[in-house]
This record gives structure tokens, sequence and C-alpha cells, in this order.
């Protein structure tokens, strides 16, 4: 049986890492810094958790089943039903439904106006671009209070610019409220790192930064790595920017996140009993605040995980900011909602590379540089970061599953 080295040890690395090591493949998994990935929790000197930004299990039993059947190896995972809220005035006290519902428009002095765009709004079409589709749904208006300055935010680039297929299934505009996932939400029972840790169990670990690689060629021979080590392997699975793989002067730009965990004791809590978060779509440095009441965690009454995301680029201010710059932002934000709190503790998790910029120039930057590692006969990529698509969890186990396939049956072949 050949060996197998994985490169990154996040879900995409640590999934596809167990299931080669079932098959009985020799697994190696080379990671920079530390198990988990996005998905390695926060941890607060007051023993409680959160994960970097939710992270939920979403996927049909039926269609998508294999999702619930590999992560039930590792944890229970429990059905919950996720609600959101969306605050386009800034004001806690005046929430939204999201996804964004006609039920909203009643809230607007302007509501006539708005209606009356909707009735000249095409609906949902094949648009190729995130601003016209949106537009086509729910008209001018609710696009630049609900859509426009989140999505600028979120990205930081101009809508008009996003591409991809994924904003078809992700935008709805419904009547009334409904949960955020409408069914199919599962969370795990177990810390995502304790179960990507069990999932690599079976396998060698490496905590080496790779650099590079050597070939003869055709095929990849070994990694280069930052402590001048090589590290050898029949086969590899790339789960990390593959621009640092191959000799070139092209970069993947990523859009980064800083994620602040607190825990705090408050006066109140922030959003309704049925909601777990919040979107700031206009006004604020970040984009969604987590109450985390759903982790399996006892958490006393008057007392709250959250986190704040604040997306940015890595040349921002924003990703260069101290933790008390944070701290500071987050308790202005709540005294001036008029929320009493004292912050008991809190983390800044910065994440580099958290989402692939669905822009043309961007994904034809990636193919550039990915043609050059394809050449090689004995590398796959895999996930969210090394493939340059804005994907999920389920996908990503999916990934995980073909590219298994797909090794086991080119050995035999």
């Amino acid at each position: 049986m050949q060996d197998v080295t994985v490169i990154g040890g996040g879900v995409a690395g640590c999934s596809i890492s167990s299931l080669l090591a079932s098959e009985g493949y020799d697994v190696t998994v080379v990671e920079k810094d530390a198990i988990g990935g996005l998905l390695r929790e926060i941890e607060f000197d007051t023993g409680y958790h959160c994960d970097s930004a939710p992270h939920l299990l979403f996927f049909d039993e039926d269609e998508e089943a294999i999702v619930g059947e590999f992560f039930r190896r590792y944890s229970e995972i429990e059905p919950h039903t996720f609600h959101a809220k969306t605050y386009p005035t800034d004001d806690l006290s005046e929430p939204h439904d999201y996804p964004v519902s006609s039920e909203n428009i009643a809230r607007w002095d302007d509501s006539d106006q708005i209606r009356a765009e909707l009735d000249e709004a095409p609906g949902k079409t094949d648009a190729d671009y995130f601003d016209e589709f949106v537009r086509s749904q729910v008209g001018p208006t609710l696009y630049e209070r609900y859509y426009e300055h989140y999505t600028r935010k979120h990205w930081g680039i101009d809508p008009s610019r996003i591409t991809g297929d994924w904003f078809d299934f992700k935008i709805s505009f419904p009547d009334a409220e409904t949960s955020f996932f409408d069914g199919g939400a599962y969370y795990p029972q177990r810390k995502y790192t304790s179960i990507l840790e069990d999932m690599i169990a079976d396998c060698d670990v490496v905590f080496d930064g790779v650099t590079g690689i050597e070939s003869d060629g055709s095929r990849i021979q070994a990694l280069e790595t930052e402590s001048g080590d090589r590290i050898e392997g029949d086969i590899f699975v790339n789960t990390i920017d593959p621009s640092i793989l191959v000799n070139t002067e092209e970069s993947l730009n990523y859009r980064s996140m800083i994620i602040y965990g607190a825990h705090i004791e408050a006066s109140e809590r922030l959003f309704p009993d049925h909601v777990n978060w919040g979107y700031l779509p206009n006004d604020h440095d970040f984009t969604r605040i987590t109450d985390y009441d759903f982790t399996p965690q006892s958490i006393p009454d008057g007392e709250y995980i959250l986190t704040v995301e604040f997306p940015c680029f890595l040349g921002d201010d924003v990703w260069s900011q101290s933790k008390p710059w944070f701290d500071s932002t987050v308790e202005d934000f709540l005294t001036d909602q008029g929320i009493e709190m004292e912050l008991l503790d809190s983390r800044i998790r910065r994440a580099p590379r958290a989402y692939p910029l669905p822009v043309e120039e961007e994904i034809e930057t990636f193919e550039r540089i990915n043609g050059q590692l394809s050449r090689f006969e004995n590398i796959a990529n895999m996930g969210r970061v090394s493939t340059y698509e804005y994907i999920w969890i389920k996908d990503i186990l999916q990934q995980a599953y073909e590219t298994k396939d797909e090794i086991t049956s080119a050995i035999r072949a």
C-alpha cells in the first residue's frame, strides 16, 4: 500500500486522512499550526469554548446521508432549528427577519415605494452577478438596506463583481420568518478539535509549514518545509493555497477574518430567545454576532458566549489591531445598545484565507496556478482553500469521498 501525504490539518485534510487510513493507506498529515483549521475552538480561561464562528453540519438525511454517517463515527450530532435576525438600523431592539422576508417591508416608512419596486421586479433570474441576482428579487431599496453594504463589508469588493453559483441557493426572499437553513441543521456534542484529532488518530502528524515541492517533472517526490526537512510520499493531497506549492509570481487573494470570542455577563440577551445570531449590515467593522447557547455546555444564566466577526484583508488596519481594540469596540457597541456588561474573558482568532473571493479575475488566477500543480499525476486538491471554492462542510466531505475513490481507482489501474 502506498504512502499518502496530506497537506493541511483542517476538516478537509482530516476527513480525507480518515477515509484513506481506514482503507489501509499509510497517511502522514503535515500541518503548520494546529489541528482543526477554521473549526478549531476558541478556549476561554473561564472553562468555556466556542467555534471560530459557527460551523454547522447541514445536510439532507436522504440525499446527503453520507455526512451524518461520517460524523456520527466521532460524535453524537443533534438536530437544531437555527434562526437569525438582521439589524439594518444597527439597533438590537429592531430585529428584522433573516433570511430577509417580505414581512420586513412593513417596518419601513416608505413601504409603499418598496412594494411598488417589488411589483416591477422580475423575480429570481439566472443573473451572473450578485447585485443583479438580488435586485431582481427584492428591488433597489431593500437591496441597498439589507444586502449591498453587508456584502461589500463581508467580501471587501463591489457586489457587482461577485460571481458564482453559490448565491443561487443561498439567497432567498420568503414571505415570513423562516429558519436559517430551513431544517436539516446539526451540531456535534463533542468539540470539533477533538473530532478532527480522532479522525487522524491512525495517521502520522508532522507539525511543519510546507513551502514548496520537489519533483521529477511529472510526479511530486517530496515536500519542502520551513524547517528544511523533506517529506516524501507516493501520493499527495493538498488542502492549502496552491500558490505556496508551485514556483509562481502570482498569488491568490483570499478574504480573511478576525474572530473575536467573548465570555460576558450581561443585563440581557442580545437577540430574541429563538435566535442565535444577528447580522449588522451597515455601520460597523463587524458583520455577525453569534450567541453560543446551542453548544453542549452549561452556561450560567445571565452569562453569554459570543463571537463577533471582523472580515478584512491581510493588509487592512483591522487585521493588525490588538486585542484591546477589539475589546473596546465590542464593549462600546453593547453599551450603546443599552446593555450593561462585564467582560469575563476574551480571545481573538486570526483566520487568513477564510474565504476564496468569488471574482472572475481571482478565479482565473487560481486556474493558472492550479494548472501548474495539476500537471503532476500524483497530487489532488480538495477543500475550500485549495480548490478556491466557497463550499461548506458537507461539500468538503463529499470531495473527500470522491478523492479517496479516485486515488484507490488509480492505484488499482
